[in-house]
């Protein structure tokens, strides 16, 4: 478990005493970037030497960075080593247990820093290294922000933009959006900047906003479960022309009917979503499940199970032979809107 908290951290930064070793990681990866960032300069200063700094990323040479982790620090107060993003799935068991060692023994005046801004590794994987670096560091994970904080941060990024934005228009921005920080604020920036009036308004976010890929799915699965071919060939023409991949695009709509399904058979069961939601982990997205209970009022328990079978069966076939990957999600996509029909 993550042994240090944000205040930790920043107590770490402005007191100038540091540890030797620390892993920065967590789904917010904007807080990420910034804090490594903020840690890397304050060990390290804005501009400094290559004599003290040794950065790694992707595959790591392991024998380089042991030596890293050895340098005495020349004419500086600390040896910094950056590790961002290194792949650690491609690690053999041998190989991670190699790079857990040597993060458990830097020379003394070297801050080890491994940092996972993108990159972040299999759950196993994780929680061995979350597990290591505990013992002999600190860990600090940075979580999703609540819905308060998010829409604190867009206030404030409008406002340093010259404008206003109400509750309402931040939360339609984050359910169009998704709640990613760096994404969200790139898009007030973009969209303060067209803006014409004083306050951002609801119409200025439908008109620029750019849509996350979940909620385009759910726009294309709403269509097939409603039986509106039309527009569920619109939505993917769309998924298409924004260079969406055709199977993170399956993946994602893979989740939607999922969601569909135990909503169904949580309601057949008498459970309430509020359970399901706490039994499956669904935290902030809770309210997907009262999202789709409204999409499949008029489809089958049946028709939802086979278009799971569907979607199961493209799974396979996207991972185990060449496809037209357009052609076969269009053919998908016709499959389920017949089976959808046919379970009315």
């Amino acid at each position: 478990m993550p042994n240090i908290t944000e205040a930790d951290l920043k107590k770490h930064i402005k007191s100038r005493e540091f540890s030797s070793v620390y892993l920065i990681y967590g789904a917010e990866q904007m807080y990420v970037r910034n804090y490594t960032d903020k840690l890397v300069n304050a060990v390290a200063g804005k501009a400094p030497s290559d004599f003290n700094f040794h950065r790694f990323a992707g595959e790591v040479d392991l024998s380089e960075l042991a030596a890293a982790t050895q340098v005495v620090p020349f004419m500086s107060e600390y040896n910094l080593v950056l590790v961002s993003d290194a792949f650690f799935d491609m690690m053999t068991k041998t190989e991670l247990d190699t790079f857990l060692e040597i993060c458990a023994n830097p020379v003394d005046g070297t801050v080890l820093v491994i940092s996972l801004p993108s990159n972040t590794p299999k759950y196993k994987t994780l929680s061995a290294i979350v597990k290591a670096i505990g013992k002999k560091g600190d860990v600090c994970e940075f979580k999703k922000p609540n819905a308060m904080t998010v829409e604190k941060f867009i206030a404030k990024w409008a406002n340093a933009n010259g404008k206003l934005i109400s509750r309402a228009a931040a939360n339609k921005l984050v359910s169009l959006c998704g709640d990613d920080l760096t994404r969200l604020k790139n898009e007030v920036d973009k969209i303060c900047s067209y803006s014409s009036g004083e306050e951002v308004s609801l119409e200025d976010i439908d008109k620029l906003a750019t849509v996350n890929l979940e909620s385009r799915i759910f726009d294309l699965s709403d269509a097939v479960l409603a039986g509106n071919g039309e527009k569920a060939f619109q939505v993917l023409d769309l998924l298409f022309y924004q260079k969406e991949e055709p199977i993170a695009m399956l993946y994602t709509l893979s989740n939607a009917y999922i969601d569909a399904y135990r909503v169904r058979v949580a309601a057949e069961c008498g459970v309430m979503n509020s359970e399901l939601a706490k039994d499956f982990g669904y935290g902030k997205r809770t309210f997907v499940l009262d999202r789709v209970k409204r999409s499949t009022n008029r489809v089958s328990t049946e028709a939802l199970r086979k278009s799971l079978d569907l979607m199961m069966d493209a799974d396979l076939k996207f991972k185990s032979v060449r496809l037209n990957d357009r052609l076969y999600l269009e053919q998908l996509i016709a499959q389920l809107l017949l089976t959808a029909r046919e379970g009315r």
